[in-house]
């Protein structure tokens, strides 16, 4: 059967990318898991993995029956490791001309930590070994040197941004005071 209806091509192709790139993430957990059975945090993304592809399975068979979907508001992430480096990297987008140290610096270290501790249970975990897992923390210590020092660096930029608009404003307010003056001078002429 033909899809003639455009709304029925899109919730496929969505469904098709959805399924394309969780995937190799179901793969990826799974493996997790059978290393690492005691972390629960795993289980539970494996479980939203899983209901994903199940959910894209349904758009996919639903709509090429001609059955409607039913658009379901998201559900909110589950706590997991995954959902930890999604938040913080839609945090580090960042405007410019909104940031304060004061509330992004907090924010920042605060996502930081979330991923750095469910990455400390995998480096827990009865399974790993002791080299992984010193390995684990060591790349924690490096994560969290290396936000300071970007959090650091920017807001220095940020500074020198603020100084050379500053800067700039007041030369082309005094050129536009010189060519006033210019004009008042030619006219008295």
């Amino acid at each position: 059967q033909d899809l003639k209806s455009p709304d029925q091509r899109d919730e496929i192709a969505g469904a098709r990318a959805s399924l394309k790139e969780n995937s190799p993430l179901l793969h990826s957990i799974c493996s997790a898991c059978l290393e690492h059975s005691d972390v629960a945090s795993l289980k539970a993304s494996k479980d939203t993995v899983c209901e994903e592809i199940q959910n894209a399975l349904n758009v996919i068979s639903n709509a090429s029956q001609g059955i409607q979907n039913a658009r379901a508001p998201p559900e909110p992430q589950a706590a997991t490791l995954g959902s930890a480096l999604d938040e913080l990297e839609n945090l580090i987008v960042l405007d410019p001309l909104s940031v304060t140290e004061e509330e992004i610096r907090p924010s920042l270290e605060k996502r930081l930590e979330a991923i750095i501790s469910g990455a400390a249970l995998l480096a827990d975990s009865s399974c790993t070994r002791d080299f992984h897992r010193e390995r684990i923390i060591a790349e924690c210590n490096a994560i969290r040197q290396a936000l300071q020092d970007l959090l650091s660096e920017y807001m220095n930029n940020l500074k020198k941004g603020i100084k050379i608009g500053e800067k700039e404003l007041e030369l082309h307010i005094n050129l536009k005071d010189e060519n006033k003056m210019k004009k008042r001078a030619g006219c008295s002429e």
